[in-house]
């Protein structure tokens, strides 16, 4: 698949897109080089983040029979991507901001070195229609699915790059909640 096709593909599974931001705002969140990030830069330059749905990547699928399990990885559905906002403090109506969500992150498991050091070396890029995010590891360039409700299992790795991941879960056309009647987009 060329990059063209790659990054149109991603594209039209959206129904909204954050702002639009620089590269020099997606580096100052992303500041290390790892294998993939020129795929996360031009995604995140195209898209900065949204949903598949209208009403943004806030809203969350209740049914526990939806929830993705270590055992059934194919039950993931992404719902959207974390949005970079050009301010910090910046409150994204819709989207939901991967910097006050990685701060909050940070906060709740401040205490429990494991976690911290996960979050120290991955930063958060979507989230499924249950709630539990893909991470991406700044080092390697590895995504990562964290179960909340299992997260002292450790984080699952679900794609080996940035590409691997949007190709996988979300350019197959597969998000949202699985019940959900499909989008006119």
């Amino acid at each position: 698949m060329s990059q063209e096709d790659f990054f149109n593909d991603a594209r039209a599974q959206f129904s909204i897109v954050g702002p639009q931001i620089s590269e020099a705002e997606i580096n100052a969140v992303f500041t290390w080089t790892f294998p993939g990030k020129d795929d996360l830069v031009q995604f995140y330059l195209l898209n900065n983040g949204g949903s598949r749905s209208e009403q943004g990547s806030l809203a969350y699928c209740g049914n526990p029979e939806h929830q993705a399990s270590r055992d059934h990885l194919e039950k993931i559905r992404i719902e959207g991507f974390f949005a970079i906002p050009h301010d910090p403090g910046q409150k994204m109506l819709k989207y939901r901001s991967m910097i006050k969500y990685y701060a909050s992150r940070l906060q709740t498991f401040s205490e429990i070195p494991e976690m911290k050091a996960f979050l120290e070396s991955h930063r958060p890029i979507a989230s499924d229609h249950t709630g539990n995010d893909c991470w991406i590891d700044i080092q390697s360039g590895r995504v990562q699915y964290i179960l909340w409700d299992t997260w002292k299992e450790g984080p699952i790795e679900i794609a080996s790059s940035f590409r691997e991941f949007v190709t996988k879960f979300w350019n197959n056309g597969f998000g949202g909640c699985p019940t959900d009647p499909p989008s006119s987009s």
